[in-house]
């Protein structure tokens, strides 16, 4: 939806303006039924009905600002129209005032059509239908004048919404604009509270692996070969972190932990081509840098995520006593060579 767009404004795209509108066609239906005693024929009544409906619909369905020249001219006719198709069939005069309800219809859709930016239309929408029940009134006896009469108090209520429009509508724009801000604005906090989260929770898993071994080099005797082994482990441990973000998971850590155990050098490489892929993908990857670290006696074991935009997502890289190998990953997290 455009900026501009005052749908976005008064919500008429919005699942509840969905249900408002089932529950008004539904109101429209009953209506027809209830006011029908008297009536020549029924399918007059319901084509009438059913403009009315669809008007109704593709006034909250139609995108753009103002309400594009089509469905400008559909939902001005449809008030007219389906008063003729009513008035065709009803009995005249009527049988009770009720019976010339479609004239408020159509005057709700011409209010709609002033909000949404076409008041020439809603007004010209409005003298048709007028002229429709004077035609009526003249052509069954009545007098035009006595058939108009029906629809002139509607004009007050078209007035208020074309006063209405003229001092939404020039707002509209700066209230969604307004909106959008407000939406970065809490996006911007959600961000740099989730950036806090994940510093204070690598501070606190720093601390829990780091503490210890530093305050013992700082207070106590020299270390152990099994002490500087550990150290070496955690500074690998650490780097992979924060050099392989999306590699950082608990199986991966203890794999590449007991893999440089025995000598094996580890190196793991994040270019973040995997963190817009699925979480399958992600998963198979994960799984198969897995499976290559537990396997691993001796020799080498790079594992690297490509920049975005390649076909290649990730590779792994194996030199052993068989000699080197290669595994790349697509997109997907599918196997493309070995």
């Amino acid at each position: 939806m455009s900026a501009g767009d005052i749908r976005g404004v008064l919500g008429l795209h919005t699942r509840w303006a969905r249900v408002i509108v089932t529950l008004y066609v539904g109101v429209l239906v009953l209506v027809t039924v209830q006011t029908s005693r008297g009536a020549s024929s029924w399918w007059p009544l319901a084509a009438g009905t059913i403009i009315l409906a669809l008007a109704t619909i593709g006034l909250i369905s139609f995108a753009g600002d103002p309400l594009p020249r089509l469905p400008t001219v559909l939902v001005a006719a449809a008030g007219p129209l389906a008063s003729a198709c009513h008035l065709v069939a009803l009995p005249a005069p009527f049988l009770t005032p009720l019976q010339a309800w479609t004239h408020g219809a159509g005057a709700t859709l011409f209010c709609f059509l002033c909000v949404r930016g076409r008041p020439g239309a809603a007004w010209a929408g409005f003298v048709a239908t007028a002229a429709t029940y004077g035609a009526w009134g003249f052509l069954t006896d009545q007098g035009f004048v006595a058939g108009a009469t029906y629809v002139f108090p509607d004009a007050g209520v078209l007035l208020m919404s074309t006063f209405l429009s003229l001092t939404l509508r020039p707002n509209s724009n700066s209230i969604l604009v307004l909106r959008e801000s407000a939406q970065r604005r809490a996006a911007a906090v959600t961000a740099s509270q989730a950036a806090m989260d994940e510093r204070d929770t690598r501070l606190r898993h720093l601390d829990r692996l780091a503490r210890p071994l530093l305050e013992r080099i700082a207070h106590g005797p020299e270390l152990t070969d099994a002490e500087r082994k550990s150290c070496e482990l955690l500074e690998a441990h650490l780097r992979d972190r924060l050099r392989a973000p999306a590699l950082s998971d608990p199986r991966i850590d203890d794999a590449a932990r007991v893999a440089r155990s025995r000598g094996v050098e580890v190196l793991l490489i994040d270019d973040h081509g995997m963190d817009d892929t699925a979480d399958t993908a992600q998963q198979w990857v994960r799984d198969s840098v897995v499976d290559t670290l537990r396997r691993a006696e001796v020799g080498d074991v790079r594992v690297r995520i490509h920049p975005r935009g390649r076909d290649v997502m990730a590779s792994i890289f194996v030199d052993d006593q068989n000699g080197p190998r290669r595994t790349d990953f697509d997109i997907s997290g599918r196997r493309t060579g070995d």
